[in-house]
């Protein structure tokens, strides 16, 4: 998500749209993240967080598809879908966003309980923004040499694509209730 903070106003101007349209669709990221944290964290609460994570992590997949498709894929002759399709990826990457940090969250103290939440929740947020760090600056390194930046989008529905299988082959497991009031 750091590549999409970091350049994503800037692709869309190299798209030709102009910098209002960048920001106004950059804008939709932020106004969807509430949402989908809410919705999505509501719906985990009740129907598991598995196969919801797994969901969330596969819609921002499938919107970095529509980002990408929305200037065309020449070497596959498939057009440029345009403006709409941009909107609607970007809508779909902005409801997934903070959705998967709300889940993750439950599902942790679910598997773990609260009294360790703390700790592994400090320990990802430790490594994340070398991740973040790491993302931003490879997406700009990938446009600096090739000129655009469908190299990097690629990148991040691959490792979306492995992310959704991976979580959804996690075996869901939840303390038992009198367990997880002793593990507090």
């Amino acid at each position: 998500m750091s590549f999409v903070n970091a350049h994503f106003v800037t692709y869309v101007q190299d798209l030709g749209y102009h910098t209002l349209v960048a920001a106004g669709a950059f804008s939709l990221i932020g106004a969807s993240a509430v949402i989908g944290a809410l919705l999505l964290g509501h719906l985990s609460d009740r129907h598991g967080r598995r196969r919801l994570l797994s969901f969330a992590y596969n819609l921002r997949g499938l919107g970095f598809v529509l980002v990408l498709l929305s200037m065309g894929i020449p070497f596959l002759n498939i057009p440029s879908l345009g403006i709409s399709a941009l909107l609607v990826g970007i809508l779909m990457v902005g409801f997934s966003w903070n959705a998967t940090v709300s889940i993750t969250a439950a599902y942790t103290s679910d598997r773990f309980g609260l009294s360790k939440l703390g700790t592994i929740y400090g320990m990802m947020f430790a490594v994340m923004p070398l991740g973040s760090g790491l993302g931003a600056y490879l997406g700009g390194l990938l446009y600096d040499s090739q000129g655009t930046y469908a190299i990097a989008i690629w990148s991040n529905i691959a490792l979306l694509l492995l992310t959704t299988v991976t979580v959804f082959t996690i075996k869901e497991q939840r303390l038992p209730g009198a367990a997880l009031a002793a593990a507090d």
